[in-house]
């Protein structure tokens, strides 16, 4: 978390201070769901019914393949059978901007489930932390959003503006279709403000990150009578050595607030344990773009095809690719009004050396700025560093913290209207 040149005790303080025990409450509930692909339900639910007492009407949108294909960013081969999004929408009195929230509700499955010091769906609180899967990624941004929008409305200021509340589905999975429903769906706003998971750095900008699924064959035969085969593995490595080159070469590209591009062999799977030379290896392999306009798909594909031209076994048995996923790039500038926003209400709140920032891994932010043509913020509590590993958590100050900011960022950008 960013560090603050004073401890703040201003009325935002003040006034979440109260709902601090219902805050944690509410994040260790969220946890507690099982809202891995195909189970988001079990969160949404949970939703419903915080909005519910709140007097706050839902909408459920459910991702539709046959109008999403439209779309080249739509991810397929998902399905959605009550699998929804949930849309909350805090209403303003009129003449103010309107904020889109969006936070995820899906999380990935437990990574090396025995490594984990606690139950991944029992949110264990510790050293001033909760642990639990999904914890940071992103159910402390959504509840913080949840509770920024509760305070709001409980404290009686009245907004300008319009406070629009996304929890999507799907975002993990290859990511996208479920932000993307609700864009379709028609639901605008005049900013958005995606929850993951950035240690309340803000950032308007990310890489592109496309994954794709490359075969091998080879023949298979006697491990001990390697010359009657064709090893796959080793037909498959100069295709890796000229990636990593690759990689080198893209090392010397860099687009403001965004690292250089890299590329990762994620998984190799090759060979049956026996002693066997591998008939076949197949590789899932990710790589990051910038947006530059650089053809990286095509470099890509120049690399592995001058891997392959020259070896007549590749004339006979070309290799197969499969696209995976494909998270495209965006870049929001720092010098537009809504990131400008942000900076100046947390130099308010006391983040005095805050800057905008962009972030090394894709999210839903993309299609809000690209699809839907909204500029568009990324921040949130808890680390990405402890995403998508064992033992996730959040720090509960910087939980609380990101309650106050989000409340503070609501009223600046949407305007709180005079009394009567």
């Amino acid at each position: 978390m960013q560090e603050k040149e004073r401890d703040g005790a201003g009325t935002i303080n003040c006034a979440a201070k109260l709902y601090e025990e219902d805050a944690v409450a509410l994040l260790k509930k969220l946890v507690s769901c099982d809202t891995t692909d195909y189970h988001e339900k079990n969160g949404q639910v949970l939703v419903e019914e915080f909005f519910n007492s709140m007097g706050i009407q839902t909408e459920r949108v459910y991702p539709d393949p046959g109008r999403l294909c439209k779309y080249d960013c739509f991810n397929k081969g998902h399905t959605y059978e009550d699998r929804y999004c949930l849309v909350g929408i805090l209403k303003g009195s009129g003449g103010g901007r309107s904020l889109l929230l969006n936070a995820h509700m899906d999380t990935v499955f437990p990574a090396s489930p025995e490594e984990w010091r606690t139950e991944p769906f029992t949110p264990a609180e510790k050293d001033g932390r909760i642990y639990g899967l999904g914890s940071a990624d992103t159910k402390s941004g959504m509840a913080a959003m949840l509770t920024a929008m509760k305070l709001l409305k409980e404290s009686g200021i009245r907004l300008k503006g319009d406070v629009i509340f996304e929890g999507v589905v799907d975002e993990e999975a290859g990511g996208g279709n479920g932000s993307l429903a609700c864009i379709d769906a028609g639901y605008r706003a005049d900013a958005v403000l995606v929850a993951e998971p950035t240690s309340l750095i803000p950032c308007s900008a990310h890489l592109g990150s496309y994954a794709f699924w490359l075969t091998v064959e080879g023949r298979s035969a006697h491990g001990n009578m390697k010359w009657k085969g064709v090893s796959a593995f080793e037909k498959a490595l100069p295709i890796i050595r000229a990636l990593g080159e690759l990689e080198k070469k893209w090392q010397s590209r860099t687009y403001d607030l965004l690292p250089s591009p890299v590329i990762t062999v994620l998984q190799v799977s090759v060979g049956d344990g026996s002693i066997t030379i591998p008939g076949e290896c197949t590789l899932l392999v990710n790589y990051t773009y910038l947006p530059d306009g650089y053809d990286y798909w095509g470099e890509i594909q120049e690399v592995i095809a001058a891997c392959t031209s020259s070896d007549q076994w590749f004339q006979e048995h070309p290799v197969k690719i499969v696209k995976h996923h494909d998270c495209g790039p965006y870049y929001t500038s720092p010098a537009d009004e809504w990131p400008e926003t942000i900076i100046k209400v947390m130099k308010e709140s006391g983040y005095q050396d805050v800057e905008i920032h962009g972030m090394p891994c894709g999210a839903d932010g993309r299609l809000y700025a690209t699809v839907g043509r909204m500029p568009t913020v990324i921040l949130g509590p808890g680390s990405i560093e402890c995403a998508h590993k064992p033992n996730e958590y959040v720090e509960i100050d910087e939980y609380l913290e990101a309650v106050r900011i989000y409340k503070e960022l609501i009223c600046e950008w949407c305007g709180v209207a005079e009394e009567d």
